[in-house]
């Protein structure tokens, strides 16, 4: 079964990312910051399923590193030509864009590193290493304890408290965002309990086996074309965890309480989240200030702060957008988030230079709310041929095997013209 409301609610999320990227207000940009990209990795583990991948963690790792890593090193690759190209032809003469001001090899040593200060001509991308990462370590504790879901919370909750004990005391970073992974895990696990607990028992099977029969193309929350269906149990009928039968049935029993006390107070949770979602957008008009959360860098503030805005930003849009449902355009953006994602930084920077070349002083509209939402616009209008030509054409560049029949009509006519 499909759920609309999740592609719209990753359209809402990946327009934020977007608009956020231009420069706007203090309360807006830090309102925004708090629960963004958490907000990306709840979907990403709310879509997860660990039925399919169950029995063999190597076809679990190649699937994620096809939808994941590949487009990464894709988008990584193509937009440094790209950024390197609009260099050379804005000011032959003088190096504009910092990455470019650094030997070739450093350059191939900070694609390669993953990090979003080091590939700073395209930061978004940092995001697909990072879940790589993520999704490595949910399996991990998955594989472990995925029936016993107290142990599970705990270990997600461990991993959370080291992350953060991580970005405050030590100096360094580790390879493809692993030390924000620490973190976003936390959001991810949290996603794919919300799911667990609270998707109806009648469409997923009973008990813990709630992820039943979901299939999630390309592997991530940010894939094109992403789809949830139900079906057969979780796991074909085997037990959850590696312990006798009777210790699956009563995790099942433990994760039916959980859930049957969970849709008990659903209705006050919602309640709260948004109301406390709007106090603290209210307090950030009153009282703005620039000192906002950013994972890219690892800056997370207070502990608690941090993850009780995060978390109150990511259930006031799911209980929204469970209550609207599904919004066309919003669903189409959700469906192609990955390319959006790895492209909108340079097409950002390609209106801006147009504005420029325009006569409009771009400096005058720093921090306008109307300008960045228009710029906003603008971008996600011009990424609609862009995403038909990657589905179409270039389906390898987001991780789908194999090239479209078009792409190979595309080569045999490109093959005709040069002979």
């Amino acid at each position: 079964m499909r759920l609309h409301w999740i592609d719209a609610l990753k359209g809402i999320g990946i327009i934020l990312v977007v608009f956020a990227h231009h420069s706007l207000p203090a309360a807006l940009d830090t309102y925004i910051f708090s629960f963004h990209m958490p907000l990306f990795f709840f979907i990403s583990g709310f879509l997860f399923d660990f039925g399919k991948y169950a029995g063999s963690a190597a076809d679990f790792v190649k699937g994620r590193f096809r939808s994941l890593i590949v487009p990464y090193f894709s988008f990584a690759v193509l937009t440094c030509l790209f950024y390197f190209m609009l260099d050379k032809g804005f000011q032959p003469e003088v190096t504009n864009i910092e990455f470019f001001e650094t030997s070739a090899l450093y350059g191939i040593y900070s694609i390669v590193y993953a990090l979003g200060p080091l590939v700073s001509y395209n930061p978004p991308l940092w995001f697909l290493t990072c879940l790589f990462v993520t999704e490595l370590l949910f399996y991990g504790f998955a594989k472990k304890y995925y029936g016993e879901p107290r142990k599970l919370v705990l270990w997600l909750t461990t991993a959370g408290v080291i992350g953060y004990l991580y970005s405050v005391y030590v100096p360094f970073r580790l390879l493809w965002n692993a030390d924000v992974a620490l973190s976003a895990v936390v959001f991810y696990g949290a996603g794919n309990l919300f799911r667990k607990f609270t998707e109806p028992e009648k469409e997923y099977g009973s008990g813990l086996n709630l992820n039943s029969g979901s299939s999630l193309s390309s592997g991530s929350s940010l894939s094109s074309g992403s789809s949830l269906s139900s079906g057969s149990s979780l796991n074909s009928g085997s037990s959850l965890s590696s312990g006798s039968s009777l210790n699956s049935s009563s995790s099942m029993d433990l994760g039916s309480r959980i859930r049957e006390g969970f849709v008990r107070a659903e209705k006050y949770i919602s309640g709260f989240f948004i109301f406390l979602n709007l106090l603290y957008l209210a307090y950030l008009l009153e009282f703005p200030t620039t000192d906002k959360v950013n994972m890219n860098v690892l800056k997370y503030g207070d502990f608690f702060s941090y993850y009780l805005l995060a978390f109150s930003g990511i259930f006031a849009f799911v209980y929204l957008f469970k209550k609207v449902g599904s919004s066309k355009i919003l669903e189409y953006y959700g469906r192609n988030s990955l390319i959006v994602l790895a492209l909108h930084f340079p097409l950002k920077d390609v209106l801006i230079k147009l504005t420029i070349l325009k006569g409009i002083d771009y400096e005058l509209y720093h921090y306008n709310v109307t300008f960045a939402l228009s710029l906003t616009l603008l971008n996600l209008l011009c990424m609609i041929p862009v995403i038909y030509l990657v589905n179409n054409y270039f389906p390898f560049l987001i991780g789908k095997k194999g090239s479209s029949a078009k792409f190979e009509g595309l080569k045999s006519c490109l093959r005709k013209h040069v002979h």
